[in-house]
C-alpha cells in the first residue's frame, strides 16, 4: 500500500519537476539574451551602427602597391568591391560625440587594432605627416578601432590614440567586430578608399610610409576629380 502511495506521489511530482526544469532553461536563455552585447553598442558602451550592403572579401593576392601607381584604375580591376556603395558608419567617437561617414568628400577609413604592431607604426607615420603638413585638404579620414582585446597591449585604445596625438575622429567597433566584417577587413591596418559619391575606390591591407601616404592622398583626390 505504501509503495503504491509512493509511486503515485512520484507520478504527481513528475510534471512539477519537468515544469521547473523547463522554467529554469527558459530563464537561462532569457538571461543569456539580455546580457548579449547589442550590435548597435560599441565595445565601450557608445553607439555604433553600419548600414548598406556588405563588401565581398578582398583577394588574398591583391597587389597593395597598386595604390601607388599614377592612377587607381589597376586597383579597380583587382577590387571586387570597386564602385559598390560603401557602407555608412554612424556612432560616437572616443569623446562621446556623434560622427558619421557621410562620404561628402573623398574619404579614407582606416581600420586599426590597438595590439597590432603595424597599426601602432602606421598611426605614428600618419600623425607625423599631419604634424608636418596639417590635416589633408579635400580628404576626410576616420579610424575604426576594432578587434578590441583587454588582455593585449595599448588597452584601452582611446588612451593609446590620445598618447599619439591622433588627429582624426574614431569609431569603435562592437564586440562582434560587425563593422570590420561588413567591410571585409582582412589584416591590419586595413584601408578603405571611398569617393565623394560614396563608392568604393579600393581597399588595402598593410602599412605605408609617410611618403606613400602622401601619394595615396594625391591619387585619391585625382581619381575623384577625374571620375566625378
Amino acid at each position: 500500500m505504501n509503495s503504491k502511495k509512493s509511486l503515485n506521489n512520484k507520478k504527481n511530482l513528475t510534471p512539477i519537476f519537468v515544469g521547473a526544469i523547463i522554467g529554469l532553461v527558459a530563464l537561462f536563455f532569457l538571461v543569456l539574451f539580455l546580457i548579449q552585447p547589442s550590435s548597435n553598442e560599441n565595445y565601450f558602451g557608445g553607439d555604433i551602427s553600419v548600414t548598406g550592403e556588405s563588401l565581398p572579401d578582398l583577394p588574398v593576392n591583391f597587389n597593395r602597391d597598386c595604390v601607388l601607381f599614377e592612377n587607381l584604375n589597376y586597383c579597380q580591376q583587382l577590387e571586387p568591391a570597386a564602385k559598390m556603395k560603401a557602407p555608412i558608419i554612424s556612432g560616437t567617437d572616443l569623446d562621446g560625440n556623434s560622427i558619421k561617414s557621410n562620404y561628402d568628400s573623398p574619404t579614407i577609413l582606416l581600420f586599426l587594432a590597438h595590439w597590432c604592431g603595424h597599426c601602432q607604426n602606421e598611426v605614428k607615420e600618419i600623425q607625423n605627416w599631419v604634424n608636418n603638413n596639417g590635416k589633408p585638404d579635400g580628404v576626410e579620414i576616420f579610424s575604426v578601432i576594432t578587434s578590441v582585446n583587454s588582455s593585449q597591449p595599448n588597452y584601452p585604445p582611446d588612451k593609446w590614440l590620445i598618447s599619439e596625438g591622433w588627429s582624426f575622429p574614431s569609431f569603435t567597433d562592437n564586440e562582434m567586430n560587425g563593422v570590420s566584417q561588413h567591410f571585409g577587413v582582412r589584416g591590419f591596418p586595413f584601408w578603405v578608399l571611398v569617393d565623394k559619391n560614396g563608392q568604393v575606390v579600393t581597399r588595402l591591407s598593410g602599412s605605408y610610409t609617410q611618403e606613400q601616404f602622401e601619394i595615396i592622398l594625391r591619387n585619391l583626390i585625382q581619381y575623384d576629380s577625374e571620375t566625378n
